[in-house]
This record gives structure tokens, C-alpha cells and sequence, in this order.
């Protein structure tokens, strides 16, 4: 009895010590972690022969990003966003009033764009989420404004040998133009790896739920509650490239057919490096319904985002990339025929072109092109008109 009395005694005495230790061992982590400052200044110009003005904006993304140092397995990780616009804003925003402009998707905004706490693979807080190659969820990295989620997360790579299990819970989807989105969603994406002495393969499998609530935001009502489910298989085999995927998308929760219709969705990419050139060929085929709202839209189906909403009749994209690196530069050309799923109706033509180059570890410069040509059989007279779109950027991370 004396000795538990006397061993009480000593940690009641010690833990006072041991509090302020803790405490002096958080403060250290947030004092010492990381800041780092994002500048991304871009002029983007937009000619519609379908409105009756061309839209230009230059805008200016700015982003302050800290992460704390570890403390007991936990790090903070907390980033603002500021885009400004530095001229008149001739153009669509998508949330303002200048429909008569060809949209260019970079509001002024200032706004809390990441804030989570993460520890041993867990992340709670908005922050983004990618899986894949964002065909399905994604950051939109592509403008301005990043598309986050408030989510709980879950990553763990160690549990079988080469395989990440990735988990998700979302209940708020905060937009590219600032607006939130309420849902309850479900995500889960497992990808396995494999790398040879002469080939790499990756395979995924993966389910996503959206349930929205109800609140007519962004166009989303309970209806449109949808899930998708399926795989992708991507790899090389010495210099030939392959990626290949498929998946299902079906009525969610209360979600309707009629919104929601069951519709499928394949991807079929070939390649071959020839040194410093790879050349890919590539048919992507969206089924009548089928959709993808979360996804980094930019990357496919043409820069000039003709296509961010599958049309009535579905969509074929078939194209070849030519993608090229000389003179520490990197080139990008593209050429895409568009035609309807259903019954091969021809929507369009379209060519991208880009060059990149990083002029040191911080400071890089792009310059970048699209142009959509229309075919009059196309069935909306959106498609029908043409569309030219450029960019200058220059981006800067110190």
C-alpha cells in the first residue's frame, strides 16, 4: 500500500513535467514545419462563334501552404487561395451574369482551399482527392481554383505487399467557381503495382457513390445520385505503353434512371516510345448518360472542354498524341474526331497543341492552344460552332 501511495505520489508529481513537455514538443512542431508560396499568373483568351463576345482573362492564382512538423505521428497541413482578376472581367465566370461570353471558369475568390490534420494514412479535413488518372475524381488542377473535398481519407500501402488501399468519405464537394456541393459519398480505389526488369503494370479497382442531398447546386438534385464501379489496367512493356479501362455507372441511393440511366464507360490507350517521342493512339468511349463530374474534365476529351457534359447520344473521342521532349522543353500535339456513341453522328474535329518549359527548379512557362471544329450534322448548335482558345502562363514556387 505504501509503495502504491509513494508511486502515485511520483507520477502525480512528474505529470505536470510531462504536460508541458507535450506541449512544448507541439508548439516546436508547428514552429518548425514548412511554408511554401505558389504564383500562377495566366492570360487566357476564348472565341466562340456561337456568342456574340470573345472573352479574356488575366487572372493571377496565389497560394500560401504550411505543414507542421511531426508531432506524435500528426502534422497539420492548412493552405489559402487567392485568385484576382487583373483586367475587366470580359468573360463567363459559369456563376455570373456575362452569358453572352464564352466561359472561362476562374472567378476572383479568396478562400481556405486545404485544412486537415493527418496521422498514420488518415486525413480529416478539406483537402484533395485523386485516384487514378482523375478520369473519375480529381483535383481540376487545370484552373485556377482546385476542386477539394471535406472528407475523412484513408491511404494504406503496407498492408499487402505493392497494393494501396485507398478509402474516402465525402460529405462536401467546394467547386472550381467556390461553391459547396453537400453529398454523401462512399469512395474506394484499390490499385496494384508491379514493376519488372523490362515491363511496369498497375491495376485498379475502384467504387464511388454520390449521393446528393437535395440542394440544386451546380445542377446536382437527389436525382442525379449515381455510383460507378470499375477497373483500369496500365503499364509498359519495354517501350510499348498500354492503358486500358472500364466501368459501369448506375442510380444511386435515390437517384432516378431517368437523371442516372445505367450506361457504361471504356478507354482503350496504345503507345510506343521512340527516345525522346511517344506516340499514343487512344478511343474513349462515354455511353448516352454517362457522367463524370468529379473528374479533372481539362484532361480529356479535348483542351478546348467542348465536351465537360456527355451529349445526349453519347460520345467517341478517338485521337493521337504526339508528345515530345527536346531542348528541355516539352511539346504536346493532338488531333481528336468526335463522333456520337449511338449512331456516329460526327460532332467535330479538334487540335491542342502545348510547349513547357521549366526554366529553373521554381519558375516555368507554357504556352498553349486549342481549336474545335464543328460539324453541321452535330445535333446542338453549340457543337456545331467552332471554338479557339489560348493560354500564356507562368507559374513560380518558392
Amino acid at each position: 500500500m505504501k509503495k502504491l501511495l509513494a508511486l502515485s505520489i511520483s507520477i502525480a508529481t512528474l505529470y505536470p513535467t510531462l504536460a508541458l513537455a507535450d506541449v512544448q514538443d507541439l508548439i516546436t512542431a508547428i514552429n518548425t514545419g514548412k511554408a511554401t508560396v505558389d504564383v500562377r499568373l495566366r492570360s487566357e483568351r476564348v472565341s466562340d462563334d456561337a456568342l456574340a463576345h470573345e472573352s479574356n482573362a488575366e487572372t493571377m492564382r496565389t497560394v500560401l501552404s504550411y505543414k507542421t512538423a511531426d508531432y506524435q505521428g500528426f502534422t497539420g497541413f492548412l493552405q489559402f487561395e487567392d485568385v484576382t482578376n487583373f483586367g475587366h472581367e470580359n468573360y463567363n465566370t459559369t456563376i455570373g451574369t456575362k452569358t453572352t461570353y464564352a466561359a472561362i471558369a476562374d472567378p476572383s475568390l479568396t478562400q481556405v482551399n486545404q485544412a486537415f490534420i493527418e496521422a498514420y494514412g488518415a486525413k480529416v479535413g478539406r483537402q484533395k482527392i485523386v485516384y487514378d488518372n482523375a478520369r473519375f475524381i480529381g483535383d481540376v488542377g487545370w484552373r485556377q481554383n482546385d476542386q477539394t473535398f471535406d472528407a475523412v481519407s484513408y491511404t494504406n500501402k503496407v498492408l499487402v505487399p505493392s497494393t494501396t488501399f485507398s478509402l474516402a468519405y465525402v460529405n462536401k464537394i467546394n467547386n472550381i467557381v467556390g461553391k459547396i456541393i453537400p453529398v454523401t459519398a462512399p469512395l474506394v480505389n484499390v490499385r496494384y503495382s508491379k514493376v519488372g526488369s523490362n515491363y511496369g503494370v498497375n491495376v485498379s479497382g475502384f467504387y464511388y457513390g454520390i449521393e446528393y442531398d437535395g440542394t440544386a447546386i451546380a445542377n446536382a438534385t437527389v436525382a442525379d445520385s449515381f455510383q460507378d464501379l470499375g477497373m483500369r489496367v496500365d503499364g509498359t512493356v519495354g517501350d510499348f505503353l498500354y492503358d486500358v479501362s472500364f466501368a459501369q455507372q448506375s442510380s444511386y441511393a435515390d437517384g432516378t434512371t431517368a437523371k442516372a440511366p445505367d450506361a457504361d464507360y471504356h478507354d482503350i490507350q496504345l503507345g510506343y516510345t521512340f527516345g525522346p517521342v511517344t506516340l499514343k493512339a487512344q478511343q474513349e468511349v462515354l455511353e448516352a448518360g454517362f457522367k463524370t463530374p468529379l473528374a479533372t474534365l481539362h484532361a480529356f476529351n479535348g483542351w478546348a472542354d467542348r465536351f465537360l457534359n456527355t451529349p445526349a447520344k453519347g460520345l467517341e473521342d478517338t485521337n493521337i498524341k504526339l508528345l515530345a521532349k527536346y531542348w528541355g522543353m516539352n511539346f504536346v500535339l493532338a488531333a481528336h474526331e468526335f463522333k456520337a456513341d449511338t449512331d456516329g453522328t460526327k460532332f467535330g474535329q479538334e487540335i491542342d497543341v502545348s510547349v513547357a518549359k521549366n526554366i529553373n527548379k521554381n519558375f516555368s512557362v507554357l504556352v498553349k492552344a486549342a481549336q474545335y471544329s464543328g460539324e453541321s450534322s452535330a445535333p446542338t448548335a453549340a457543337l456545331k460552332n467552332d471554338l479557339k482558345k489560348t493560354w500564356l502562363q507562368l507559374a513560380y514556387k518558392f
